[in-house]
């Protein structure tokens, strides 16, 4: 009996130790990306209020973007890759509709040609996950030249921490490109295509919306692709506005399994700033 009345404390100190452990460990491998705002931001855009260390990896808040013009209500600006004579893109602007609205729209990968401005053709090929999905789009160019196809592949980054999600879109190179879809005959296979939707919450049903991209449709010279690139976001930006008003995907974001996520941090950003 002694024996055993030794060996039981020692046995559950033991196992508070293992418990306490596994518990800080599931704390790591849950926490949610960015550091959490646990007060008021004074910015109607919570993304603002990140460090530099974080913005560092938000692609819209590059160092070196320039501003173009603002043309209506969209703000378009550009900067230089060191890799390619093409320049990038990026288009901003307001739109008074829900994120999980724009969020269903961009999902609608048929509809891409009412989205993406002269968009020809928006074909899923492989869906491994709602987030990750091998997608087939056709792009029109002006006569004589052919339409340009490009196989992409989908990511989407989430930060409820700051009400910002960023949907990338990457082209894949050859052969990958060609081993999802063979060249397709009458068509010019693009492989250099990178483009984000980007959604910030400001408020229930206002967010901003930054529309990304960078594509070299081959065999067209740099300077006239750069002289016609900013019509593509600016002109997806006015129809992915057109797009919040259809019923479709308004009963479609009632459905979003990101719905619960928008609603919390609302609620959450609307409370602090009352405080």
């Amino acid at each position: 009996m002694p024996y055993r009345n030794n060996m039981m404390p020692k046995i559950s100190i033991k196992l508070i130790v293992m418990y306490i452990s596994c518990l800080i460990l599931l704390n790591i491998i849950s926490a949610p990306h960015g550091k959490a705002i646990n007060k008021s931001c004074s910015s109607e855009d919570w993304t603002e209020c990140a460090d530099e260390k974080q913005k560092s990896q938000w692609i819209e808040y590059a160092k070196d973007w320039m501003f173009i013009k603002q043309r209506n209500d969209i703000f378009l600006y550009k900067r230089v890759l060191p890799s390619s004579g093409v320049i990038q893109v990026k288009a901003e602007r307001i739109i008074h509709a829900p994120l999980e609205v724009v969020e269903q729209i961009i999902r609608d990968i048929p509809a891409y040609p009412q989205l993406m401005y002269n968009c020809l053709e928006g074909r899923e090929i492989k869906r491994f996950t709602d987030e990750d999905i091998i997608i087939l789009n056709v792009t029109k160019m002006p006569w004589p030249l052919q339409p340009r196809d490009v196989v992409v592949r989908t990511n989407v980054i989430k930060d409820w921490n700051f009400g910002r999600i960023e949907i990338a879109l990457q082209g894949l190179y050859s052969p990958e490109s060609e081993q999802w879809v063979p060249l397709i005959d009458g068509h010019t296979r693009m492989y250099e295509l990178t483009a984000y939707f980007i959604g910030h919450i400001l408020d229930r049903n206002k967010i901003k919306c930054i529309y990304i991209i960078h594509a070299d449709p081959s065999g067209v010279p740099d300077f006239a692709i750069n002289f016609l690139i900013a019509n593509y976001p600016y002109y997806t930006l006015l129809n992915l506005e057109k797009m919040t008003k259809l019923e479709k995907y308004i009963n479609l974001g009632k459905k979003s399994q990101y719905l619960s996520k928008i609603e919390s941090f609302t609620t959450l950003k609307k409370k602090l700033n009352n405080n």
